[in-house]
């Protein structure tokens, strides 16, 4: 598989999964992943989620060149679902699923989001930014719409080119 994107968002078929889906038009060997169908707990120093459906997305990632994470802006940053994925990475930094983190190293990281502002605010693009350098995984970059409403021609062509970028990887 080329990519798995992770979608996180209150709604499966908002401005963020539009935007998403746009861009795995143009990426076929892509699994696409909704955080809301999925059951992940909060962290816990002691695992007690370990059973739920984190650990077995954590290695599908392994599975892909290419990370794409999804989330619209919510007051300057990502969403719920994300922010508990994102908490549940904390998982693969420690034993015993260390070598899950230690097996992100070189895979690339992109994001795509969307927004009522119109460029994403930098506190939330930092997490995403900054989760990359610390699994060693280059940052792709960003794909970022502003507004809601069917996608324009110029909203398709920048998806197509974004596409493109996570496919090079």
């Amino acid at each position: 598989m080329s990519a798995v994107a992770i979608l996180g968002s209150s709604r499966a078929d908002g401005e963020t999964a539009r935007l998403l889906d746009a861009v795995l038009t143009h990426l076929p060997d892509t699994e696409r992943v909704d955080l809301s169908s999925l059951r992940i707990g909060p962290y816990s120093y002691e695992h007690a989620h370990k059973d739920d459906d984190f650990l077995p997305l954590a290695r599908a990632m392994l599975k892909a060149r290419a990370i794409v994470l999804a989330s619209p802006v919510y007051w300057y940053s990502m969403s719920a679902q994300m922010k508990t994925f994102f908490d549940r990475l904390t998982d693969i930094t420690d034993p015993p699923y260390k070598t899950i983190g230690k097996q992100l190293a070189g895979k690339t990281l992109f994001t795509v989001a969307t927004g009522g502002v119109p460029e994403a605010p930098d506190s939330f693009i930092h997490p995403f930014e900054d989760t990359a350098g610390y699994f060693n995984m280059r940052w792709g970059g960003m794909l970022y719409r502003r507004g809601s409403g069917e996608l324009s021609d110029e909203d398709r062509l920048a998806a197509r080119n974004f596409a493109k970028e996570i496919a090079a990887v």
